[in-house]
Formats: C-alpha cells, structure tokens, sequence
C-alpha cells in the first residue's frame, strides 16, 4: 500500500488556492502552485478549488471596504470615495462577473435559448448589457457611499463572500447549459468542497458582524438579523437566477454565474444601506 506523501494535503490547498485566486482576481498565482504541479499538463481542478472562492470573495470585499473607509477617513466626498473604491475592486476582478453580467442581459434579447447563447458568446457589448451595467454600478456606489464609515469594512467582506457563495449556488439548482468552459467544469460539484465553501460562508457570516460590533450592545435579535437575512437574500439570488437560466438559456453558463454575483452584490448592499 502506497502511503500519502505528508505535504499531499498542504499542495493540494495551496493548487485550489491558486485555483481560486486566478479566477477571481488578476493577481499573479503561480507563486501559490506546487512545483510538481507547475510542470504538468493536466488541468487545474477547478470545480474543486470552490471551497476557497468565499475565503478570497472576503479578501477582496474587506479591500474595497479598506479602500472606502481609507478614503473617506480622509474627507473624501461619500459617493466618490464608494466609486474609487468600486473601480479598485474592478481592477482587482478584472470586472470578470461584470462581463458575464453584460452578457447575460444581452443575450436576453434572443427569442430561443440557442440565439440567446450565441448572443452571450459575442464579445461586442449590447444596448442591454450597457444598461445593466450602468445600473448595477450605480447601485452599488450609491449604497457604498450611504454606508456608515466603521460598517465599510465588514459590510463590503460580507457582501463580497456571500455573492461567491450564490454564484457556487446555482449549479446546484441547474445544469449546464453547454458541455464546454467554465459551466461543465463545475458539474457535478464535489459536495465536500461546497461544504468547505458553507463551512466559510458561515464563518465570515457569522464572525464579522461580531468584530464590527465589538463593545457595543449589540442585541440578539439583530445579530441574528445580521446573519440570515443576508443570507436568505444570497439563496434568493441563486434561486432567481438558476430559475431564469433554465428557462431562458436551459441551464447556466460562466456568464450566469458573473451575473449572479453581481446581482447578489447589488441586493446585499442596498440591504446593508438600508441599514445605516
């Protein structure tokens, strides 16, 4: 019997890691793959990298949150400080759910799911993906910048994870919609990672609100507050999504994903604004 190699474990978190961080962000990671790994021709395991999705969504919500609070620490006005900090994050994800976004309200305009498909495969940007863009940012600046200073941090993390988590939801609710690319990598999701990706959903969820709140009298009921229902309305999202992805396109693409994840982002944070 072969014994497992000690660091088996260690090289296999540190692939998923870089699985994650180079689909999410356009920060380099090939620092992070094992050099057994680097060499090899095989493809990443992509579909079981996702329990880290939420962990990295964190990161790059509490560096927008940064950012925001950085900026307006400094006077700088509320809605330019929330629209610097948006297009910092955007060059972070390289906009790669504003993309899938775009397309999926463009390909909208199809009259069947295969014209609807064909839509979304064209790189050129249509009225309705300007529009949905257009709004989608709009929203979001406007609540970043009606959210208290001291909340920025904790409410981008949030925000930011539970949209990942959304996005690792639809697959679950729905099949791919073409046997290629980013849809049929993820399918069927390895059911340990996406309870990985719960386990640290729950943890942000549950553990920021806490740090946020930290000698205040924060009582129960909002904390609990502060924990389902942005949860419920991460669910709700996917549930949307998933159900206008099966009957628009016949299943999701990576562009229905990027579109949930932007979707979710514009309802986390009105809710969180709607809070202040």
């Amino acid at each position: 019997m072969t014994r497992t190699p000690p660091d088996c474990l260690f090289n296999r978190c540190r692939l998923d890691l870089a699985c994650g961080l180079s689909l999410l962000t356009r920060l380099p990671a090939n620092w992070l793959t094992p050099a057994a790994c680097a060499s090899s021709t095989q493809p990443w395991p992509m579909a079981r990298s996702i329990w880290c999705w939420p962990l990295i969504a964190a990161l790059i919500g509490a560096f927008t949150g940064a950012i925001l609070v950085a900026l307006r620490s400094a006077h700088v006005p509320a809605l330019v400080a929330a629209g610097l900090a948006l297009a910092c994050q955007t060059i972070l994800t390289g906009g790669l759910h504003e993309d899938g976004l775009a397309d999926m309200a463009d390909g909208c305009g199809g009259a069947t799911p295969e014209r609807r498909l064909a839509i979304m495969r064209d790189s050129r940007v249509g009225s309705y993906g300007v529009m949905a863009l257009g709004l989608s940012l709009l929203i979001r600046v406007a609540a970043l910048a009606a959210l208290p200073i001291w909340a920025g941090i904790g409410a981008c993390a949030i925000t930011a994870c539970l949209a990942r988590m959304a996005m690792l939801l639809v697959p679950v609710l729905t099949p791919p919609a073409r046997t290629e690319g980013l849809a049929s990598m993820l399918c069927p999701l390895p059911q340990y990672s996406l309870i990985g990706a719960l386990v640290v959903t729950a943890g942000v969820l549950a553990g920021l609100p806490i740090i946020e709140h930290i000698g205040a009298d924060l009582p129960a009921w909002m904390y609990l507050a502060l924990i389902f229902a942005p949860a419920g309305i991460s669910c709700a999202t996917a549930l949307l999504v998933a159900t206008c992805a099966r009957r628009l396109l016949g299943g999701f693409t990576g562009d229905v994903l990027g579109c949930c994840a932007v979707v979710a982002e514009c309802l986390l944070l009105s809710f969180y604004a709607a809070l202040a």
